[in-house]
């Protein structure tokens, strides 16, 4: 169990990670870290470190560097969970939009709410994350910045809410996954299980096509199918996919398309907490 394990994410208190580890495991001690890799680091450094972060945005897409990262370490899956989103507009000092000139946050939030702000003429600033954007703008005392962040993030640290619920799709969501290098045993309520491999293919015709089927022989659905850049291969690319189905049955398609692949690495086999 997990219940009472500091948990490493990526952001300060106010950040929609820790409200993820929080709504999944109440009694947990989260942990922040200022980066993605710092995140990585602090979990391998702790001998049964665990950390949660995001890895695809319901509507903006996948976390690329969250994946990269993993990738390149020994760190695996061992649980997806999703955290709804809400983005609240908040200012240092008052609540007046007309005061309001630019507003700040993380790339992907300025994303999920970019037709609030481009409808109200306000310049947008890339921050390094959410809740660090309102944390912030209570340092630099200005009154023409406006954070968009988790209406949490306000109370934390003191601002007035301008707007509630700016979120370009009300059912805005993120889902995280829970990495570790040790086995944790979780469950899914919900009885689903995913896959999730990372892999490279001869650049030949029909070979993507051909891998592919074989888990459609074996009756599995890919949930996702996501390419990156391959490394040291200039406009040449590496697959990643999620497998929803039975250990068993993934293990079996796994081991059939096999030989077909150049490279591959398992990323892990973990249940789904929520959706």
């Amino acid at each position: 169990m997990i219940n009472d394990s500091l948990i490493y994410y990526q952001g300060v208190p106010g950040a929609f990670s820790e409200a993820a580890i929080l709504s999944h495991w109440p009694q947990a001690q989260p942990q922040g870290c200022p980066t993605f890799a710092e995140t990585f680091q602090a979990i391998l450094d702790h001998p049964q470190g665990i950390g949660l972060l995001p890895i695809e945005n319901a509507y903006r897409g996948p976390v690329f560097d969250v994946l990269d990262l993993l990738t390149a370490s020994p760190l695996s899956i061992r649980a997806e969970a999703v955290q709804p989103v809400e983005l609240a507009l908040m200012a240092y000092g008052h609540s007046d939009l007309d005061r309001i000139k630019k507003v700040r946050s993380h790339p992907q939030a300025l994303m999920q709410s970019q037709k609030f702000w481009r409808e109200h003429g306000l310049s947008m600033e890339v921050a390094l994350d959410t809740a660090g954007s309102a944390k912030e703008l209570v340092e630099l005392k200005r009154e023409d910045i406006g954070a968009i962040a988790s209406p949490r993030a306000a109370e934390i640290y003191g601002l007035n809410i301008v707007y509630h619920g700016i979120q370009d799709h009300t059912d805005n969501r993120t889902r995280f996954w829970l990495l570790s290098r040790h086995p944790i045993s979780l469950s899914s309520p919900l009885k689903r299980t995913k896959t999730s491999m990372i892999f490279d293919l001869p650049d030949q015709p029909g070979t993507l096509v051909d891998y592919l089927l074989v888990y459609k022989n074996f009756e599995l659905n890919l949930s996702k199918v996501e390419t990156r850049p391959r490394p040291g291969a200039p406009f040449a690319y590496r697959f990643w996919i999620d497998v929803v189905g039975e250990r068993d049955k993934v293990d079996q398609a796994w081991a059939k398309g096999l030989s077909s692949l150049e490279w591959e690495r398992r990323l892990g086999t973990y249940p789904v907490l929520s959706e």
